[in-house]
């Protein structure tokens, strides 16, 4: 009994450990240690972001498909976005935690700084662009003109927080790279809080305030990402210790700039690639009836929920790969990959699992049409057979994206997404006349292909000779 204790008492400070983020360096002890430390505050932080998700969906939700409908098209453009933000964050956190395991400290501050100013100048001309043709853009997505004409005003809202999310998404990976995985959790955990309660009282209306509508929706997200990056910029200011931060760090470095554009370029296309292509599977989905389109949108949201927190796990893989690369230890690297990828596999496999018993009570918590329905959760059941490849998925391209080979993850979602799964989807969804679930399957097909692929280059070995 007191063994029992005690082992529950030392699990206890260890999770204690990890949402406090005392530990920067993990290229030294226990892999299980390390792995547990950066686990548990990166699938906190992706729990808040996919709470963030459902919240939104939640409270849309109850405003009727035409709102879900017109939320789930600008969100699918926001990703697009999104995709730039996520790719300079891979080539900070590759760079960063590489510097870190190499204890250079400055010059991991350095590559911060130059990562900050491509980020803010990249985002702005995106915000401005999209803000201009914000009505082409939902015509291209399949919008009908009542629909553009409704979502005009939320759309462009949303196109204009493009440059708080890009910058909000892009800290968190430099304070990923130096280790501090729970800052990227207290983030997401603030922004959730407000945008969250600002949901409510903007579109239903309290008191005073009236009842905005959909238009609530994108205010309360707007607010929400503010307050999370000005939080972000006074820890990076006042607080952050593993980066060093002074007056040569806040000079513009060409040579680290063009490092970073050649890493972020990759990334970037890589996040392009399945973002892109979800854009273009709703306009595939659209040609078979709103309902279908509504009931896609609702259950890849609710896939966006379960999936997120299995995304922060794989992050923790990325960041031990980093710091042991730096160090000059392969194989410890490899190692965390293969015990983290075990761990993410299980735990996606109890969310199919769940998915599969519940997954229409799930979707009727957020629509009663019949029709709308009943396609999510076919959707939702294709999608669980999926979760288990997901696992080692994840972690494996985390772990490539980490090590600097970019490029072999790029070319493997060229493979999943734009030679199987869209041509696919189209040939048994439309030309073919299977409907939804010939999409569906399409989809699931491209999800099995992925992860073989992924096994076949991490086991290859090669990405541990990359150079950043």
């Amino acid at each position: 009994m007191n063994a029992v204790l005690l082992r529950a008492r030392s699990i206890l400070n260890l999770f204690k450990s990890a949402i406090a983020g005392t530990e920067k360096d993990f290229t030294s002890g226990s892999v299980n240690r390390a792995t547990f430390l950066l686990s548990v505050p990166s699938m906190l932080e992706l729990a808040m972001e996919s709470l963030f998700v459902m919240v939104d969906l939640l409270f849309v939700s109850s405003l009727g498909e035409r709102a879900i409908t017109i939320v789930g098209i600008v969100n699918s453009v926001v990703i697009v976005f999104h995709s730039v933000a996520m790719g300079l964050g891979i080539a900070a956190t590759a760079i960063i935690s590489r510097r870190v395991g190499e204890k250079k400290p400055r010059i991991a501050g350095l590559a911060a700084m130059q990562a900050i100013y491509l980020g803010i100048v990249i985002s702005a001309l995106f915000s401005i662009l999209s803000i201009a043709f914000n009505k082409g853009i939902l015509q291209l997505a399949g919008a009908s003109p009542e629909l553009v004409q409704e979502g005009d005003l939320f759309s462009r809202i949303m196109f204009g927080c493009i440059l708080l999310v890009v910058m909000r998404v892009l800290l968190n990976g430099i304070f990923r790279g130096a280790g501090n995985a729970a800052m990227a959790m207290r983030t997401l955990l603030l922004s959730n809080a407000v945008n969250a309660v600002l949901c409510a009282v903007f579109i239903f209306g309290v008191g005073p305030i009236p009842a905005f509508g959909l238009l609530g929706a994108a205010i309360a997200t707007t607010i929400a990402n503010l307050v999370g990056v000005g939080y972000q910029c006074w820890y990076f200011a006042k607080v952050e210790r593993v980066i060093t931060i002074g007056r040569q760090q806040l000079m513009l470095v060409p040579a680290i700039i063009k490092r970073l554009c050649k890493l972020a370029a990759s990334g970037t296309m890589q996040y392009l690639i399945p973002s892109s292509s979800r854009f273009l599977m709703i306009i595939i989905v659209a040609k078979l009836g709103e309902s279908v389109l509504a009931g896609y949108i609702v259950a890849n949201r609710i896939v966006m929920f379960t999936v997120l927190p299995a995304w922060g796990i794989a992050n923790a893989a990325g960041i031990l790969t980093g710091q042991n690369l730096g160090a000059g230890q392969p194989e410890r690297a490899e190692q965390s990959v293969w015990k983290t990828g075990a761990f993410n596999m299980c735990f996606l496999g109890s969310i199919a699992l769940f998915l599969l018993v519940s997954g229409e009570s799930l979707v009727r918590l957020f629509t009663q049409e019949q029709q709308v329905a009943q396609h999510a959760v076919l959707y939702l059941r294709f999608m669980s057979i999926a979760y288990f490849f997901f696992g080692y998925t994840m972690v494996i391209s985390r772990a490539l994206n980490a090590a600097g080979s970019v490029n072999a993850v790029t070319l493997m979602y060229i493979l999943m997404f734009y030679v199987t799964q869209l041509p696919l989807a189209w040939f048994l969804g439309i030309h073919s006349g299977w409907g939804a679930q010939g999409i569906f399957i399409s989809i699931l097909a491209s999800e099995v292909i992925l992860a073989a692929a992924c096994l076949i280059v991490f086991r290859s070995g090669k990405w541990k000779k990359v150079k950043i």
